[in-house]
């Protein structure tokens, strides 16, 4: 192996230990992305977030024809 392989080799592994670390911590709560999940009942409860739901809803309704 060449120098170029070797340094591909470790950017790859560089970006592949950033990517799982960020899945990690993103997932430790489960509303990490959300900027309301101080005062959301989803948080709270476990339930379903609303935010999300309603994100859903505008995607079905702009994708009807």
């Amino acid at each position: 192996m060449n120098p170029v392989d070797l340094l591909v080799i470790a950017v790859v592994a560089v970006l592949l230990v950033l990517a799982v670390r960020r899945v990690v911590r993103s997932g430790a709560d489960g509303c990490s992305g959300c900027g309301s999940k101080s005062s959301c009942s989803a948080h709270a409860t476990g339930g379903p977030c609303p935010a999300a739901q309603r994100m859903l809803e505008d995607v079905e309704k702009n994708l009807k024809p």
